[in-house]
């Protein structure tokens, strides 16, 4: 679980910024929404509003950014550039300083831990792992510019020569991807198994988790994943009935001549098999069949709630933290309520999985479904830098103020200022 992640000097965000998952204690309406984990709590959702260009996105990006850095940097090769170093630009002093991500979870292993790292263009200029496994914070290393690790009392396993491997670009988290470095398992699985970000609106994206959803339902990789997908897409009311698979009749002879042997086999065996919805055939009004449509055939709205339906059981199958950038894009307000209330009730979010979001859709802006915790705004500033806050941090928002209303009419901030009479266009 995610409890607060901290950003400085990333795209718009040019001050230090923290995101917190923590429940406010003054808060005592919707309990159902926090998550408890021995003796840790932590919120099950969070939604974040905010105008176009006030950074909200970065909020995501800075979460994908950090999560890449643990995944990848152990295959960056020496003097290559770190990319994903993209500082504030509209400072000039900002653009010189180094990116800072800090990240306060709690991993498999239900143990709290602390990581942060600082980075420029080319160099890890701090990396640090701290936990509590006694109640109190010990740390489990920290390493500094000069590249030199200080590794503390509780760490046990190889040291001098996972330090020896490292180049100035990576991280030693990274490292556990393919070194045995037992003591930061759990923290890398953390990033690897534990968060999903999907930031990306092209519809490729849509298309590769399809095909991902395909190859799990072939395999029989997750027995439950087809019966729980038809079931969200059959109560969704999308006329669905069920999901089947079809077999593509196309050999590697059909593909171009000049084509690699390898790569050929690799795209049949992508595209062997195909995902179709199942519906009912009706005759004088009664059930008479089934019949097999494409996913070609069905509406924008049915595929993306196909894909972020699919995210949403995995998420929720894994108890990992999900985060997705316009969640409530082409669904109806009504479903998009529907699926963020799986996550409040310990009976269909049974391994404390989270779900964080950006939006627009301010039908959502309701105390009868968030908690004033919950609730996120991310402004721009008249210098073009990026703060986030939430509606706890705001003072005199009682029970029963219309959040919608005032939120549009610009009383909670976020929202664009238009001088309608300056829209004069010249033909």
């Amino acid at each position: 679980m995610v409890l607060e992640f901290t950003i400085i000097n990333f795209k718009s965000i040019k001050e230090k910024q923290s995101f917190s998952m923590l429940p406010e204690r003054k808060i005592k309406e919707h309990s159902e929404a926090v998550l408890k984990d021995g003796k840790y709590e932590a919120l099950s959702s969070a939604i974040i509003y905010g105008r176009n260009a006030s950074g909200k996105s970065n909020i995501i990006n800075a979460f994908s950014a950090f999560q890449h850095l643990v995944m990848n940097s152990a295959k960056f090769e020496v003097g290559t550039k770190i990319p994903y170093y993209e500082p504030y630009k509209l400072d000039p002093k900002s653009i010189e300083k180094p990116t800072e991500f800090k990240i306060d979870f709690i991993a498999k292993d239900k143990v709290r831990y602390i990581y942060e790292i600082s980075y420029n263009s080319d160099t890890i200029l701090k990396e640090a792992l701290f936990y509590y496994p006694k109640n109190q914070i010990a740390k489990l290393f920290e390493r500094s510019f000069e590249n030199k690790t200080v590794y503390g009392d509780y760490y046990v396993g190889r040291k001098k020569e996972a330090e020896e491997s490292l180049y100035k670009n990576q991280l030693l988290l990274s490292k556990v991807g393919t070194e045995k470095l037992e003591m930061l398992v759990y923290p890398y699985l953390f990033f690897s198994k534990l968060i999903f970000i999907s930031n990306s609106h092209d519809s490729s994206f849509d298309d590769l988790l399809l095909d991902i959803y395909t190859s799990k339902i072939v395999n029989k990789k997750n027995l439950h994943f087809v019966n729980n997908i038809s079931k969200l897409l059959k109560v969704a009311d999308t006329g669905i009935d069920s999901l089947s698979i079809s077999e593509n009749k196309f050999l590697p002879s059909s593909l171009p001549l000049d084509m690699h042997d390898e790569e050929k086999k690799r795209i049949v065996e992508r595209y062997k098999y195909k995902l179709r919805t199942v519906r009912n055939v009706f005759e004088n009004g009664q059930p008479s069949g089934k019949i097999d449509f494409t996913l070609s055939e069905e509406s924008t709205g049915t595929l993306k709630l196909l894909v972020i339906g699919g995210l949403i059981i995995e998420s929720l199958a894994d108890g990992q933290t999900l985060i997705i950038d316009e969640l409530d894009k082409s669904l109806h307000p009504k479903l998009t309520r529907s699926l963020i209330n799986l996550f409040m009730s310990e009976k269909t979010n049974p391994n404390k999985a989270q779900l964080i979001f950006a939006t627009h859709d301010v039908s959502l802006l309701d105390l009868d479904l968030f908690r004033r915790d919950q609730i996120w705004f991310v402004e721009k500033e008249y210098e073009g830098n990026t703060t986030f806050y939430s509606v706890a941090d705001i003072s005199g928002i009682r029970k029963n103020v219309p959040l919608e209303k005032w939120y549009m009419s610009g009383r909670l901030g976020a929202t664009p200022v238009i001088n309608q009479n300056e829209l004069e266009f010249q033909f």
